[in-house]
């Protein structure tokens, strides 16, 4: 089984439709808890509405005592269970996880079967593509709210700073992931004066990432 070591802790992998998911009771360990498993648990089931189906599961294993479900986390849920926590390394746990996130987001992923991508032909009206813009554009600037949102809403101990914090980072990958094939689609209407044109490619040709 492939082993992911955090300082003096190596977790499991646990492969779950693709995703590394790791055990709670080795995340618990990971952050310094006494009792890992009740203590993840506890954060788990004190804010389970801030977890997505796609961030934790409840999977049958092998353990000491026989096969037992057992909680498991992906790599969201591990982050997000780590801005939950007030350990002293909870801090560089977080940062841990998402170095892991980003390596298997810039890792292509192999296809079950060896054939070229599928592409497909579309027709759209101008407007239609206009809209499409200024959704994507739309989407940036509710992520730069949700970063900016982090920091204030820490200091007021809210419960929502960490979905806050985990939308802002994980959108913020699609929405790099698809400005490329956003500027592609536009190509024809670079030299458009219309205004809603000329208004909505200045904000795509200033995004910094």
């Amino acid at each position: 089984m492939t082993t992911l070591t955090f300082q003096t802790t190596t977790l499991s992998v646990i492969n779950q439709n693709n995703q590394t998911y790791f055990t709670a009771n080795e995340i618990g360990q990971a952050l310094g808890y006494r009792n890992p498993t009740s203590d993840v648990k506890r954060i788990y089931e004190r804010n389970i509405d801030e977890f997505t189906p796609n961030m934790t599961a409840l999977v049958d294993m092998q353990t000491a005592g026989g096969m037992q479900k057992v909680r498991i986390f992906s790599l969201r849920g591990c982050h997000l269970i780590g801005m939950l926590s007030h350990t002293k390394v909870a801090k560089e746990f977080r940062k841990w996880v998402l170095d892991i996130l980003d390596r298997e987001t810039a890792q292509p992923k192999q296809l079950a079967l060896p054939e070229p991508e599928k592409r497909y032909t579309f027709e759209f009206t101008e407007y239609e593509l206009e809209q499409l813009v200024w959704l994507h554009c739309s989407h940036e600037q509710m992520n730069l709210l949700l970063g900016d949102m982090i920091e204030p809403l820490n200091a007021i101990g809210s419960k929502f700073s960490g979905i806050v914090y985990s939308h802002h980072h994980e959108y913020k990958r699609h929405h790099k992931a698809t400005v490329q094939t956003i500027k592609r689609l536009i190509e024809p209407f670079k030299q458009s004066n219309r205004t809603n044109w000329i208004r909505a490619i200045n904000l795509l040709n200033r995004i910094d990432f």
